[in-house]
């Protein structure tokens, strides 16, 4: 593969010159004077136009080797270094109008937006967009498709990590995490290396769904899903050569981070548990009112709901709305192991004393709220609908 810099462009060879195609992509009109190709990234020096690069050129190499176009190709992924993202720039960040952090380590102004897919794209004002944090994953389609498919990432042992499908919701509400795309020709798909996030809390904007942790350096594949067709290709996440972190201090980072998750995701099912049987309770004392022989049962309701409330409110807090609320109210037991996750997926090192602690501090204060609601569901509430079954109408389930 040839490439020619010249004065209206860029243009490549896949034959040693024989033909000559354009490889323009993004890049303006204007004499090239240099190239360079590093690590396999396509470096441009420009006459009056800064520097370009052309990040992996094996994807190139991969797609001119593509011999039938009619039918799915997945591309393999070039191998990426495993890097944690920013420490701010990842959990900062509005999509309604500019970003100023000029305190937090990003000293210019960008706009962040959100394609069809799910995926956050930063956009620095005079200096383009960032590189996409992750593994590109690249496919080709052919043109008469029909019907969606599916990106799967495997780890080492071909365990599944997570899948992600072109069947994206129509309402925006109703997405989840980010989606692959299904068009004609080549696509590509950006992983972020990291494990799926947990469940979701309900009737909240504020609170997120508890974040895994990024996947530790190894031999990693990706699987493309096309109705009958299939294909598999390998790739690695290579440790960041600027640090000397050892794998047991990164598998340490790794298996607490999946600890901190999993006590998330567990309190966070118990708060959606507890949100739901107050909506079902309220509805049921306010049926209970109106039937005859009905209004102890509907004095109990009330009861259990506040009884349940009582207990959610140790668990969370529901008055948080947004990032100044805190300022405001007190956080409680989920909001506050949420706070170990930054601190513990900051840098490529192992956890400190201090974060095991807290994680055991936390988890232990969880575990009494978590055993007095299954009592509640076991006791009274296993009492009202016994009350509700001698009055003929319907249990309410937990």
């Amino acid at each position: 593969l040839l490439y020619v810099g010249t004065e209206l462009g860029l243009h490549i060879s896949p034959d040693d010159g024989t033909t000559w195609q354009p490889l323009q992509a993004n890049l303006p009109v204007t004499p090239v004077y240099d190239l360079m190709v590093k690590h396999d990234d396509l470096i441009v020096a420009t006459h009056g136009r800064s520097f370009w690069i052309m990040d992996d050129v094996t994807q190139i190499h991969q797609a001119i080797d593509l011999s039938d176009t009619s039918a799915p190709a997945l591309i393999r992924p070039h191998d990426t270094v495993r890097a944690p993202e920013h420490l701010f720039a990842s959990f900062w960040g509005s999509l309604e109008g500019k970003n100023y952090h000029t305190t937090l380590g990003q000293n210019s102004t960008f706009y962040l937006t959100e394609t069809e897919t799910g995926h956050k794209v930063r956009r620095v004002i005079d200096g383009g967009e960032d590189y996409p944090h992750g593994v590109r994953i690249t496919y080709h389609l052919p043109a008469d498709l029909d019907g969606p498919v599916t990106l799967s990432v495997l780890d080492g042992d071909g365990e599944l990590i997570e899948s992600f499908t072109s069947d994206i919701p129509e309402d925006k509400a109703d997405r989840e995490g980010v989606y692959c795309t299904a068009d004609p020709g080549m696509n590509s798909f950006w992983w972020s290396m990291q494990y799926p996030v947990g469940p979701k809390m309900t009737d909240s904007n504020f609170h997120g769904a508890p974040r895994g942790p990024l996947a530790m350096p190894g031999d990693y594949s990706v699987k493309l899903d096309v109705g009958d067709w299939s294909a598999t290709q390998p790739f690695a996440l290579v440790k960041d050569p600027r640090i000397e972190t050892p794998d047991e201090d990164l598998q340490a980072q790794f298996d607490l981070m999946m600890q901190i998750q999993d006590r998330l995701s567990e309190t966070t099912t118990a708060i959606n548990r507890c949100r739901d049987l107050k909506t079902r309770l309220a509805d049921w004392a306010g049926r209970l009112d109106d039937i005859d022989g009905g209004a102890d049962a509907a004095s109990g309701a009330r009861e259990l709901s506040a009884s349940i409330e009582a207990i959610e409110t140790q668990l969370v807090q529901p008055e948080l709305k947004s990032p100044g609320d805190s300022l405001n109210y007190r956080e409680q037991l989920w909001e506050k192991l949420n706070d170990l996750v930054p601190i513990v997926a900051s840098a490529d090192a192992r956890p400190t004393a201090q974060s095991y602690d807290v994680f055991e501090k936390l988890s232990g204060e969880i575990d009494p709220h978590l055993s007095k609601l299954d009592e509640v569901i076991s006791g009274d509430l296993a009492a009202l609908n016994d009350t509700l079954a001698s009055l003929g109408v319907d249990i309410i389930g937990a």
